[in-house]
């Protein structure tokens, strides 16, 4: 049984380790294997981003946090920052429910779409959402938050040619 509830503050000290088991399976993608010895969001980020409202978990029966998703509530968008699930328990619809939680919380909250970014062309990123319903964005269509967001990426290191924003309107 899965459980999808709000992050709360005792449940910090797990998340990292959850990120990192999740960024394994980058491993078996050529040139991003880095990304599984990269740094994970800091307790500090969790907590502002709890604090902030848009961070929820899912409990597994018998194992505890499993997954989790956090964001940001903007004027057009809930950004979605980070959906991790642990390696084990990928491939089982732990995702797509914490994205479903995203969306009744931004549809509770009268906010239009879901946004975020991610790899393109990686099947558990971007072909991944657009099986949800997310639409990749051109640079026309970017906006500036969006493109702020991937500039700040590209600062960080991560390969921009490799990157999309998406959004997802409700």
């Amino acid at each position: 049984m899965i459980r999808i509830r709000p992050t709360s503050p005792c449940d910090v000290p797990a998340l990292p380790g959850i990120e990192r088991s999740s960024g394994e399976i980058f491993r078996q993608w050529a040139g991003l294997e880095w990304i599984a010895d990269d740094d994970v969001q800091s307790d500090d980020r969790h907590r502002a981003l709890i604090a902030d409202g848009v961070a929820c978990v899912a409990e597994m029966e018998g194992f505890g946090i499993a997954a989790f998703l956090n964001g940001t509530v903007c004027p057009d968008a809930l950004h979605i920052w980070q959906v991790a699930v642990h390696r084990e328990h990928q491939g089982r619809g732990i995702g797509r429910r914490l994205i479903e939680a995203a969306q009744r919380l931004a549809a509770d909250h009268g906010i239009p779409s879901l946004t975020l970014t991610t790899f393109r062309a990686v099947p558990w990123n971007e072909p991944y959402y657009q099986r949800l319903g997310f639409t990749t964005l051109d640079n026309a269509r970017l906006g500036p938050r969006l493109k702020a967001v991937l500039d700040a990426e590209q600062q960080a290191g991560l390969p921009i040619a490799q990157r999309c924003a998406m959004r997802k309107m409700l």
